[in-house]
Order: structure tokens, then sequence, then C-alpha cells
């Protein structure tokens, strides 16, 4: 078994280990907190995160993780966080930083018995299969409801990992919910993580430590009379000049 699998099976173990130790350590407050809270699904969320950072810590892959303009995190709460896609490490990435939040995924993980659908009813992680129009009208009314109870939502909005400079159609479900909502959306380029994980393999891509960068952009408000089609093009042409100007000066 050459090094780069050695490695992998060390990342998915640790994953799956401390997920586990999280969902043991952190259900049974979950359950009690129903006693108390409106928002149960906050307190296992600030346990997991913890995990989620341990992850991240003993990891050997990742290097330096900078985050720029921290003061945009958990400030505009409730919102939408629009983010591009590199590796199934965004996800977890951007949970150990935003507090309170549900996703949509088209990973069975949420459902996986295993966890006993711990990432979903806890987590507030969302399967909806790909090419499923009954279940994306379920996620999307899940994540509607969020909003609702005063919870951010994170998506990804592309759809889809992308390595490419350039950002592929953005979908508009994230869009759609923050005018119907009435709340901003906040950028975040993620940039770095596709040098660790590479799309639809289990393997790594590299043996060194990667340095990952994640940049919160200013909060875009929809404006009145705003068409969802316009406000996603807003929001991605924002996204795709950052990364142009970023890209161009390295």
């Amino acid at each position: 078994m050459n090094e780069k699998k050695l490695i992998s099976v060390y990342a998915y173990g640790l994953f799956i280990f401390l997920m586990i130790c999280a969902f043991i350590n952190s259900y049974p407050i979950y359950l009690l907190s129903h006693l108390w809270s409106k928002k149960p699904r906050v307190y296992l969320q600030k346990i997991v995160q913890q995990y989620f950072k341990l992850f991240y810590f003993l990891l050997p892959l990742v290097g330096k993780i900078t985050i720029t303009n921290k003061k945009y995190i958990n400030k505009f709460h409730p919102c939408v966080y629009v983010s591009t896609h590199q590796s199934s490490l965004d996800y977890t990435l951007l949970a150990t930083m935003i507090d309170d939040y549900a996703t949509p995924s088209n990973h069975f993980i949420s459902d996986y018995p295993l966890f006993l659908k711990i990432p979903r009813d806890g987590l507030g992680i969302y399967y909806i299969p790909k090419g499923n129009l009954n279940d994306a009208s379920i996620g999307y009314q899940k994540l509607k409801e969020a909003l609702e109870k005063k919870s951010s939502v994170i998506i990804f909005a592309e759809g889809t990992r992308n390595l490419s400079n350039q950002l592929k159609r953005f979908k508009r479900g994230a869009f759609r919910l923050a005018i119907a909502q009435n709340v901003p959306v906040v950028p975040v380029i993620i940039d770095g993580t596709g040098k660790i994980v590479a799309k639809e393999s289990n393997i790594t891509k590299t043996i060194k430590k990667q340095d990952i960068q994640v940049t919160f952009l200013k909060p875009i408000y929809p404006k009145e009379n705003e068409t969802i089609q316009e406000f996603t093009n807003e929001v991605k042409n924002i996204m795709q000049q950052f990364i142009d100007n970023t890209k161009g000066s390295q």
C-alpha cells in the first residue's frame, strides 16, 4: 500500500472515529436540550464543531488555515453562506467556523445507519439525492424553516466540486431562499482543499501539507424587486471578480 493510500485510510478512519465519539458525547445533551431550548441543534453542533477542529489538527495534510474577514462570520445571522466548493473537506471546514446552521448534501452520510441519522436531525445536514425533484422540494422547505427559526444556511451554489478558477453555473436555490426570507448572502471563497482530496476519489492527491485559505466577503442584500436570476448573477460576478483579482496578483 503506497503512502497516499495509507494517509487516506488514516484520514477516513480518524474522521469516522471522531464522529462516533462526538455523537456519543453530544447526543445525550442534544436530547436533554429539547426540555429547555427551541433550538437543541445548536448544542450538538457546538460540541461536534470541536471534533471537526480536532480532525483538522490531527490531519497531517493540512497546513496553515488562514481565515480572512472573520468579522463577517456569525454576525449577519441568519444569512445564507454561499461558498465555492473544491473538496469533500469543505463542509467540515466551514462547520469549524459557522454556528447554528443547516445545509443540504448530496452525500448519503446524513442518513447513514451507522450514525443513526444524527447528522440530519441533530446537525441539520439534509440529504438531497441528485435529480430527485421531490426530495429537492422537501430539502428546500427544511432550509426555509431553518431560516425562519433564525438559523443560517450553508450552500455550495455550484452544486459540485470545482477546481477551476472559473465558477460554474450557480443553482438558484440559495438566492431564492435569501429573497424569500429577506436575509443577506455572505459569499465564501475556499482555496486549497482541492489540493488535498480529488473529486470522485477517496485517495488523497498529496502527501505534503497544504495551506488553506477561507475568505468571507461582504454580505450582499437582495434589492427590492430584484429577480432571483439577477441576484444570483450579482453574487456570482462578485465572487468571480474576487477570484480573478486574487489569482491575477499571485
